[in-house]
């Protein structure tokens, strides 16, 4: 087989298989939803499901190990540890779970098997940064500490940019001072500067509530799911019937997320209040994977003295560091190594980022270096 057929190949097959997972599915619908058998969708990724005491309930496992938890009529579930809440709920039927084609394909197969999701991108080489608010945009802020989020937020980016630059990725930033850009701008800088990947950096408030405290992670939703607060009380469906340019990439998105969501839990120590869906202006447009991080809760005045010290802030932006190198790791995996030229000496191909840039890259749109 030729080069470029082998490497064509290589690509074709995860999406083959993932094709193959899906169609044939034990399948009903429920209020216009596709829903597949969640048993028969885990025995195609090789895991079995076991059904838990209360019934209601089913832990899909691999061998021995449990990987999920799912349960009727709810959107909630666990995977691999990480609280993940799915675009619709899993419903039971005469003893058979469903859950919805779109949570299997975006939610489910991302975080289990990635190997079989199709078109994997290259490892990133360019990384946006994107510092929520700025200038007259606050940002929640601490009431009794005095502090505003969009401080904390660009803090954070600058430190994150210097350990990236580090590890010898280019970086762009959305903003370097105190300016409020458009969510769109936002986008419009990292598709500009052909970024491969986009992580926006917030802080949470639920006031009055000054005692919640820990990490969410925030991706766009796939066409025609909603987003996780309109399935609130009194919320209407804010579903979308076109996809934007960002659910190119719902699956990698998902995969993004759970890099950044475990690497967050594990060096923060705090609450998980999980991955959640909501339609995001600065993500809408990207073209690219992307994600919307809450680090910790500015209306709790514990998380926030914590978020006070330069420590903190340090552990956050090494946080996103390793899950942004977990997320590359994955890919090279997944990705076949480009054939050498003729005469090219083996073990040569560098497995970091190409070489560290002299600087950032500009960060408006038709800036000049």
């Amino acid at each position: 087989m030729r080069p470029a057929a082998f490497l064509l190949a290589l690509v074709l097959i995860p999406a083959l298989a993932l094709a193959s997972a899906v169609p044939d599915l034990a399948q009903v619908k429920s209020n216009g939803i596709d829903y597949v058998s969640l048993e028969e969708g885990a025995a195609r990724l090789g895991l079995r499901m076991e059904r838990l005491v209360p019934p209601t309930a089913v832990m899909l496992k691999d061998g021995p190990q449990p990987v999920a938890r799912l349960a009727d009529r709810s959107r909630e579930s666990d995977i691999k540890g990480l609280r993940v809440f799915l675009g619709d709920p899993v419903i039971e039927r005469r003893g058979t779970f469903y859950l919805s084609r779109t949570d299997f394909e975006a939610r489910i197969v991302p975080r289990l098997r990635p190997d079989l999701c199709p078109a994997p991108p290259r490892p990133p080489r360019v990384i946006a940064i994107d510092p929520g608010h700025g200038g007259l945009d606050h940002g929640t802020e601490n009431r009794s500490l005095g502090t505003m989020e969009k401080t904390y937020t660009l803090d954070v980016a600058l430190r994150l940019r210097k350990l990236l630059e580090g590890a010898g990725y280019a970086v762009v930033m959305t903003r370097e001072t105190d300016v409020d850009v458009p969510k769109q701008i936002r986008a419009e800088i990292a598709n500009q500067a052909s970024a491969d990947l986009l992580v926006s950096i917030h802080f949470n408030s639920l006031y009055p509530n000054t005692k919640t405290t820990g990490v969410e992670v925030l991706s766009f939703p796939p066409r025609s799911q909603r987003s996780t607060n309109s399935w609130s009380p009194g919320e209407k469906d804010d579903s979308e019937a076109r996809d934007a340019p960002v659910n190119e990439f719902n699956t990698w998105n998902a995969v993004l997320a759970g890099a950044l969501h475990r690497r967050l839990l594990d060096s923060l120590r705090t609450g998980d209040r999980g991955e959640k869906f909501e339609h995001l202006g600065v993500l809408r447009m990207l073209k690219c994977p992307g994600v919307l991080v809450e680090s910790a809760f500015l209306s709790s005045d514990t998380e926030a003295g914590r978020l006070a010290t330069p420590a903190y802030r340090d552990a956050i932006a090494a946080a996103l560091l390793g899950g942004i190198q977990d997320y590359s790791d994955l890919l090279r995996r997944l990705r076949p190594e480009p054939v050498a030229p003729a005469g090219a000496v083996p073990g040569t191909q560098p497995s970091s980022p190409a070489g560290p840039p002299a600087r950032s890259v500009p960060t408006r749109p038709g800036a000049k270096p």
